[in-house]
């Protein structure tokens, strides 16, 4: 075990490994689609083990697990996890039907199937963020707190790109050489979004919440439009695309102008 890193360093070695996993499961993980979505999923959760309790002694202490985030609810960030990411979707996907890209096809009973894949979907996207602003989030945050939900929504979006450039398991519709860029952005914006809901809570249960539910909206929204052009759709929303930005610029703006929720909430990430 490695006693002398930084956390800064921990962080850099923890994004490393589990980039490391991420590619070498792109090259050489199963061809299903859900089957490499999930279990690139878990290459996150088997980087926070292996630098909790292999490259570091930090697992052996309570103090090591407490900064995941995982002691507190932060229900009174609940329903903004809820409904924040559902009405960046729905202003992307309703501003892309304005201009004439989707028609709809709802399923009889999509809010059901919804209100459930929120809640499974939210399950998986737990063994992701223990990882993102569990434990790389607070790491980063100790040299560079204004600019580390950027930096980590930034990297969370180049550990995808060894299925999206390696595999059509993910994002496959459109040209990479724009699609990628978009993606980028929209996962770097993303980021400053759930480090609000992190930082602000002191839990990262409103992030797992905020990330099943942008999943789960855009699983709903994404199989119920019909799109005159699948490429041209990709390039205005869901995850690569330009209204779904800035949808999300829109929203982090007016979370970073408002006050929070209930201040003895506040978590200082870097300590």
């Amino acid at each position: 075990m490695i006693r002398s890193l930084t956390e800064v360093q921990k962080g850099a070695t923890f994004y490393l490994i589990t980039l490391g996993m991420a590619v070498l499961l792109a090259l050489f993980g199963p061809t299903g689609t859900d089957a490499i979505q999930t279990l690139n999923m878990l290459t996150a959760t088997a980087g926070v083990l292996l630098m909790l309790l292999v490259i570091t002694p930090d697992g052996y202490h309570r103090a090591g697990w407490a900064q995941l985030g995982l002691q507190r609810a932060g229900f009174r960030y609940w329903p903004l996890a809820l409904l924040g990411p559902a009405a960046v979707l729905v202003a992307s996907y309703g501003t892309a039907t304005v201009v004439g890209a989707l028609t709809w096809q709802f399923e009889p009973d999509a809010a059901i199937n919804l209100a459930i894949n929120i809640v499974i979907i939210s399950f998986f996207a737990f063994f992701e963020e223990i990882g993102w602003r569990g434990y790389m989030l607070p790491k980063m945050a100790t040299a560079y707190p204004r600019m580390a939900p950027a930096l980590v929504g930034f990297l969370h979006g180049v550990w995808h790109l060894p299925l999206m450039l390696l595999t059509t398991a993910y994002n496959p519709a459109g040209n990479r050489l724009i699609v990628v860029p978009l993606f980028l952005a929209v996962l770097t914006v993303a980021g400053i979004l759930y480090g609000y809901l992190r930082n602000e809570s002191g839990s990262l249960w409103p992030v797992v919440i905020a990330h099943g539910t942008f999943n789960a909206v855009l699983g709903t929204l994404a199989g119920s439009s019909v799109a005159a052009n699948q490429n041209t759709a990709a390039y205005l929303t869901g995850e690569t695309g330009v209204f779904t930005l800035a949808a999300l610029i829109m929203l982090t703006w007016v979370l970073m102008r408002r006050p929070a929720i209930q201040k003895e909430d506040h978590l200082a990430v870097h300590t």
